[in-house]
């Protein structure tokens, strides 16, 4: 039977003996290599090289005298340890990737399969873009992206979110579907869909919980992501004009607002451009 708190520690970056070696010390600090072998029932000589690699590592302290007695760190320095180790190495990290080259223009779609990774790409997406963002958004996803989409609005980026129940986001544009409270009883789950820069989209429907996924797909397909971009930008306006007109505005406040829209569509975005410059601005501008 594992020793309680050791897998949390092996996810760390520990063997399951040096996890099992520092728990042990926790409470039997001090003690000498050998009794913490007999003490967990091991081979001496492994518990030995276990404990030289704790101390190397940080997480134990071996008195230099004659009986070598050791001593767990106590686990806030531990931690902070592999915090500080984690960031070095995250940045040796990015720094050596950054360097590789992808050939580019994958116009294939992928399908996400758990949540973490359908959520880390939607932030990813978010961190990534540059110039326009549009969401359609179910309470629960909202409120997990909520600081993300706040944050790119911040960077000055054009924000737009069509929500199905009242929210506020502070530089966001927020359009309330009219027809909100009846979507989210139709569908019990959460549906959470993004396109950046008109140049990647992710469209996904989850539990209600965000606990699993039902179906996820990204692309950083061009074409795909720039259908998905008018197709989101138009049923944001039309959310918002019927929100308008519902609540009395007059025709020419309608119009302004729609001009102001066309204005605001991102036709110059990146995943535009891409479009542009592959298949040539006089076809694109016909359409």
């Amino acid at each position: 039977m594992a020793i309680p708190g050791t897998q949390a520690l092996v996810e760390l970056g520990l063997t399951n003996l040096e996890a099992e070696v520092y728990v042990f010390l926790l409470s039997e600090s001090p003690a000498t290599g050998y009794r913490v072998a007999s003490g967990l029932g091991k081979p001496a000589a492994n518990t030995y090289k276990a404990i030289e690699s704790l101390a190397a590592k940080g997480a134990v302290v071996v008195d230099e005298g004659q009986s070598r007695l050791c001593r767990a760190v106590a686990p806030s320095e531990l931690v902070a340890r592999f915090e500080r180790d984690f960031a070095r190495q995250k940045d040796v990290v990015l720094e050596s990737l950054s360097r590789v080259r992808g050939a580019g223009g994958d116009e294939r779609v992928y399908q996400l399969k758990s949540p973490e990774q359908v959520l880390e790409r939607c932030r990813c997406m978010l961190s990534e873009a540059t110039e326009v963002v549009l969401a359609d958004l179910f309470p629960a996803a909202l409120a997990v992206l909520r600081a993300d989409l706040q944050a790119a609005a911040a960077r000055g980026l054009s924000v737009s979110v069509k929500v199905y129940e009242p929210a506020d986001l502070t530089g966001v544009e927020v359009s309330l579907d009219p027809t909100g409270e009846d979507t989210l009883r139709r569908w019990p789950g959460s549906w959470l869909n993004l396109v950046t820069d008109g140049a990647q989209h992710l469209m996904a429907f989850l539990t209600a919980d965000l606990s699993r996924v039902h179906q996820a797909v990204w692309s950083s397909s061009a074409y795909l992501s720039w259908v998905y971009h008018s197709a989101f930008h138009a049923e944001f306006a039309l959310a918002a004009v019927t929100q308008m007109l519902t609540s009395g505005a007059p025709a020419d406040e309608v119009l302004r607002w729609l001009d102001r829209h066309r204005e605001s569509s991102g036709r110059e975005a990146p995943g535009y451009r891409a479009l542009q410059s592959r298949f040539g601005r006089t076809i694109l501008d016909r359409t």
